[in-house]
């Protein structure tokens, strides 16, 4: 697909033939003339990127954000849409279960798996899963996301039956409601889930973007959150050549067919969060096409989740430039780096292998740029 800078725009902004994404430009509200807050948060802007998608090309165009509204005026379809995206970029994201999203607010990761691809995010037994929790209660993490099988490029699937095996490890032994921070279960199955679902968990982080179409009822009678990831494939597939017309727009169109669906069938808003899925089923340039144009995903009008913690994006950029891989334990900075990309991009959510850190670099940020 390719990408070509226009002076005009096509009219109308909606037809069968266009299709037109909304990039809000992004910055600190004393270098702006007129800002605008996006979604009741910490990032502001007066300028929006136009993308028209019309076949193979995609033309950009950056224009004002009350031009955007007033050149839609004259054409009732794109009149509702354009209104609706400014509202989606403006309007507060809600929460049904009390998450502030006028911040980001910071997810952890336990695993109870043998091959997950971050060792020190692993817990083996009832001694480290305990210092572990101390070490989050004393951090102030938002959310903890808690999984028993790994969705590493090549993993297999597992039944239900052994995850739920290894989840009891933590389920049987701590005390939920004494936890300072919300628990979030990361799993794909159904059995698995309503297992645990009365155990205190708030968030449900599922990589195939409930595909099962049993979550529905469970979504309609538990006040829980639900984490949407997008995923090509499966994880013991995602990487076996991967493909997109332009990721960034193929993405949003997904988001926009599965948040049509769950609405239509009874799930609130306040309970959706979504995330575009880096590395799942994408490939370096993929991902990059998302970081690049990653503030679109602000129009559909939800939370955004990030998850760049320790990818191999980081040893695939690193070693384009300097001929050698490098281990998930030596992808902190390059960590830092994308979650600091994220956080200036105005993610509400990022899912971290390292709190401490992330931390310490978001309040830097905060001084210079926020």
């Amino acid at each position: 697909m390719n990408v070509i800078h226009s002076d005009d725009i096509i009219l109308p902004l909606q037809s069968e033939n266009i299709e037109t994404y909304v990039i809000p430009i992004l910055s600190h509200k004393n270098r702006l003339k007129s800002p605008t807050k996006l979604a009741g948060g910490w990032r502001f802007f007066e300028d929006i990127l136009i993308f028209q998608k019309n076949k193979n090309h995609i033309y950009k165009k950056i224009l004002k954000l009350q031009d955007f509204i007033s050149i839609s005026k004259n054409c009732k379809i794109s009149k509702n849409i354009s209104e609706e995206i400014y509202d989606n970029l403006t309007s507060k994201r809600v929460s049904n279960i009390n998450l502030d999203f006028s911040k980001c607010n910071l997810m952890s990761v336990l695993n109870f798996t043998p091959d997950s691809f971050f060792n020190s995010s692993r817990v083996e037994n009832l001694e480290s899963l305990r210092k572990q929790i101390e070490k989050f209660n004393l951090q102030g993490v938002d959310i903890v996301d808690i999984g028993a099988e790994s969705s590493r490029p090549g993993a297999r699937k597992i039944t239900s039956e052994e995850e739920i095996r290894r989840l009891k490890l933590f389920f049987d032994n701590i005390d939920v409601g004494q936890l300072n921070f919300k628990l979030s279960l990361d799993s794909r199955n159904f059995k698995t889930v309503s297992s645990f679902i009365d155990y205190g968990v708030l968030i449900i982080n599922d990589i195939s973007g409930f595909k099962d179409k049993q979550f529905l009822d469970l979504l309609l009678n538990k006040n829980v959150s639900i984490i949407i990831m997008h995923m090509q494939n499966n994880p013991e597939k995602m990487q076996k050549n991967p493909l997109y017309e332009f990721p960034v727009t193929d993405i949003y169109e997904f988001f926009k067919i599965k948040i049509k669906f769950l609405l239509d069938n009874g799930i609130k808003k306040s309970q959706i969060i979504i995330d575009p899925g880096f590395g799942f089923g994408k490939n370096k340039n993929h991902n990059l096409n998302l970081l690049n144009y990653f503030p679109l995903f602000h129009s559909l009008g939800f939370p955004i989740c990030a998850g760049l913690s320790r990818k191999s994006l980081i040893d695939d950029i690193y070693k384009d430039k300097h001929k050698s891989d490098i281990s998930p334990n030596e992808r902190l900075s390059g960590s830092l780096t994308l979650q600091n990309i994220a956080f200036l991009n105005g993610v509400q959510l990022i899912r971290t292998h390292d709190i401490f850190e992330v931390q310490q670099s978001f309040a830097c940020l905060e001084e210079v740029y926020i």
